[in-house]
């Protein structure tokens, strides 16, 4: 590949019917709003859109898709949003097709195109109840009877700690590597740079 250049990628452009969410789409909508994440994607900015999209009731569900460097992002708006809408989800992986084309650089060769499939990341969020059977639902985030019931035990601790004067935990004191050791003079000895000679 030393005598090619890379020219330009193109990448295949999905379509809201090729998301993977046939099973699992609310029958009640068949319209969301699809959030396509790239690298370069300022998170606030999409969080603020989708929020709004949200509040307003325009739209009950929504899809945030990312492939390449924008994954990471894709999850971390997700997470974000699932901090302020109780919202049920559904995470499925894809992949996407790019051509990749590499010119030439001497005479007598011919262009080399390159298909590649490129994994990407769909993350179906709904306000709505998903449908019975779905694998991979997650529920929104719920208080649960098991963390308001004062009947449940504690857990036992392994290990106590001893109360000082003072009520708190007693703690061995921490010598920093650069600073004068503390406590008794006498236990600990100091060496004088005389001494070292």
């Amino acid at each position: 590949m030393m005598h090619y250049r890379k020219a330009e990628n193109v990448e295949r452009e999905l379509s809201k019917s090729e998301l993977p969410f046939d099973d699992c789409m609310p029958k009640t909508q068949k319209d969301f709003l699809w959030m396509q994440v790239k690298g370069g994607t300022k998170v606030s900015n999409v969080i603020e859109y989708a929020q709004a999209a949200l509040n307003k009731g325009e739209h009950r569900s929504l899809v945030w898709s990312g492939s390449g460097g924008g994954v990471v992002k894709t999850i971390s708006c997700a997470e974000v949003l699932k901090r302020s809408h109780p919202l049920y989800q559904v995470t499925r992986m894809a992949y996407n097709s790019v051509e990749e084309h590499w010119k030439p650089q001497m005479e007598g060769l011919e262009e080399i195109i390159v298909n590649r499939q490129i994994p990407s990341l769909h993350i179906l969020m709904s306000l709505d109840e998903l449908p019975e059977g779905v694998q991979g639902v997650q529920k929104p985030n719920t208080t649960s009877d098991y963390w308001q019931d004062s009947a449940t035990p504690a857990r036992p601790q392994h290990r106590q700690q001893q109360q000082g004067a003072a009520g708190r935990p007693n703690k061995r004191p921490r010598y920093g590597r650069n600073k004068q050791q503390q406590g008794n003079p006498e236990q600990v000895p100091v060496a004088s740079p005389s001494q070292g000679q």
